[in-house]
């Protein structure tokens, strides 16, 4: 017997799968699991993004929703998340698999005796569209100019965002700078309820800083002497 036949809210798919995710990554105490993270530069926002080896987001469509805003969504999520998944109510399915890319996956919303059950209908793949320059506004400005300094490279705190943000995305290859970004993420902990133990494996925030900080200027050091001259 199911829970209720009334349509599931997006307050009640959002809990579960909150639920859900913390429990696939309860063995990652890295693993930072986001709600409604802004994206370039607050054009969007997806309602969760799970970032550790990868930036995965999920964007919830209730029944009691309306698909007007998933193009636009869609757009941007596009050059953000290195795989993506739509929750949905029953009624969205069929429109959705007709409008997202192929690479994304679908999880089908249905109310149970727990309450709430995701029966999943695609798995996502990688998407090949992801921009550096639009995860690499992901950052705050501390967190560039700390990046740069990292890598040996001269940095002012006078220079604005954007010319920040295009200086680190020239610095690096693309797969270095989701690293670098993604990181940062894991290493802010949980900032929107005030500070929290920073999670990096038992090291402390400035331990773990300076041990970056050797990393990428090995890395630095390492991509130069292999470059050819010229």
């Amino acid at each position: 017997m199911l829970r209720k036949a009334n349509p599931l809210r997006d307050s009640e798919i959002r809990a579960a799968l909150r639920g859900r995710l913390q429990a696939i990554h309860a063995h990652d105490p890295d693993t930072a699991i986001i709600d409604e993270l802004s994206l370039c530069q607050g054009d969007a926002r997806v309602d969760v993004a799970v970032v550790n080896g990868s930036f995965s987001g999920y964007e919830i469509k209730s029944d009691q929703d309306k698909l007007v805003r998933l193009p636009h969504q869609l757009s941007v999520y596009e050059r953000c998340f290195e795989t993506m998944t739509i929750v949905v109510g029953s009624r969205h399915v069929a429109e959705c698999f007709r409008v997202i890319p192929a690479h994304w996956g679908v999880w089908e919303a249905l109310p149970d005796r727990e309450g709430v059950r995701f029966e999943p209908r695609r798995e996502p793949a990688v998407n090949p569209a992801v921009s550096p320059d639009s995860v690499v506004q992901l950052l705050w400005k501390e967190e560039v100019l700390e990046a740069l300094r990292e890598l040996g490279l001269a940095a002012t705190a006078r220079a604005g965002r954007r010319e920040l943000w295009d200086e680190l995305v020239n610095a690096v290859p693309r797969n270095r700078l989701l690293e670098i970004v993604r990181e940062r993420i894991q290493a802010r902990g949980d900032w929107r309820s005030g500070p929290t133990p920073f999670r990096g494996g038992g090291l402390s925030r400035s331990a773990a800083t300076s041990q970056r900080s050797q990393e990428n200027r090995q890395w630095l050091l390492s991509h130069r002497l292999q470059r050819p001259p010229s």
